[in-house]
Order: C-alpha cells, then sequence, then structure tokens
C-alpha cells in the first residue's frame, strides 16, 4: 500500500508491504533521484543495526532484582521521615 499526503511545502510518503512499513518526509517536489540517493544504503544500515542489536545481551524480564550496586539510604540521619 502507498499512501502520500502534501501538506503546506512537505510530501508525507508511506509505505506497507507486508511486515514492513516506511514512511518518508521530504519537500515537496523532491525528484525519484533525490529521494534515490538519499534512501540509498538504508536497507544495509537497518541490517547491521539489527545485528548488533541481536548481538547483545537483553535486561532480564525481572526488572525488580537488584544485585545491591544502586541501594542508597534516602534519610540524612538513616530514621526517616518528618521535618
Amino acid at each position: 500500500m502507498l499512501d502520500i499526503d502534501v501538506v503546506g511545502d512537505r510530501v508525507l510518503a508511506s509505505v506497507e508491504r507486508g511486515d514492513i512499513s516506511l514512511v518518508v518526509e521530504a519537500p515537496a517536489g523532491t525528484s525519484a533521484e533525490e529521494l534515490k540517493q538519499t534512501l540509498s544504503g538504508v536497507p544495509e544500515s537497518i541490517e547491521q543495526t539489527t545485528e548488533r542489536f541481536a548481538a547483545t545481551t537483553t535486561m532480564s524480564d525481572d526488572t525488580t532484582d537488584t544485585d545491591g550496586s544502586t541501594d542508597f539510604d534516602d534519610t540524612a540521619d538513616g530514621v526517616g521521615g518528618g521535618a
């Protein structure tokens, strides 16, 4: 599906094919060649970034776990409360 909207001096184009969506905003009147040059390398960059994130470890599902490294006493005298 291709959807193009022109608002003032800007054009917003969105494309959906299967699970992939792409949105591009550009000045109205931008040539197809200029868009092609601007977007060259985007698929490769997406692939490289995805591979980098896939190679990193993810945060635990249980974000309530603590190792004690950030524990602190939020009161000056350690007793707590009031003025």
